[in-house]
């Protein structure tokens, strides 16, 4: 056995904090970037989108308060009082610690739940898709968006009215904004 006196409890507290500290900064940094990837849909409703920026945003605040509640634990300033009892600055430190990683762990729940809102349901507008443009062999060109047909043909719904063209009679099909 060695006489040599081990690390002490508070020793080993701020170590782990520096070692929750690197993930607490990786957190914060997921957290930016799904705030800058989430380009957001416009045909979600309004209030969905500005809740889901509303709950990144508290999800960013929640991140910087456990890194900070962790990084007093980590790397404590000394300036500002007097070094009292170790294992009071122990109590202390493993509370600090506690509040970080449970404020970490929320700000991930937080984030999970602003992205959510790319599942939205989207409304797809009319059953039979969108707009599209059918050139045919014959030079005849039809305008509408598509309906249900039968194998080895099309249906083009044109002003109301379902129009069936032959598949062999298509030559061009294309997708447009507008007729």
């Amino acid at each position: 056995m060695s006489d040599l006196p081990g690390p002490s409890r508070l020793a080993e507290l701020r170590a782990s904090a520096r070692g929750w500290h690197g993930a607490q900064l990786a957190v914060i940094g997921f957290i930016g970037l799904c705030g800058v990837l989430q380009g957001g849909r416009p045909d979600n409703p309004m209030w969905l989108q500005v809740l889901s920026v509303a709950l990144i945003f508290t999800a960013l605040a929640l991140a910087c308060a456990a890194t900070f509640q962790i990084g007093r634990v980590a790397w404590p300033l000394y300036g500002g009082r007097e070094e009292g009892d170790e294992a009071v600055e122990v109590a202390r430190a493993g509370r600090r610690i506690k509040q970080g990683l449970v404020l970490t762990f929320s700000a991930v729940a937080v984030l999970a739940v602003a992205t959510a809102s790319g599942w939205w349901p989207q409304d797809t507008g009319d059953a039979g898709g969108g707009l599209v443009t059918v050139q045919a062999r014959s030079g005849e060109r039809l305008c509408g968006s598509l309906g249900e047909a039968s194998p080895g043909s099309l249906t083009v719904n044109v002003d109301g009215r379902p129009i069936v063209v032959s598949l062999d009679n298509v030559a061009a099909l294309e997708p447009t904004d507008g007729c």
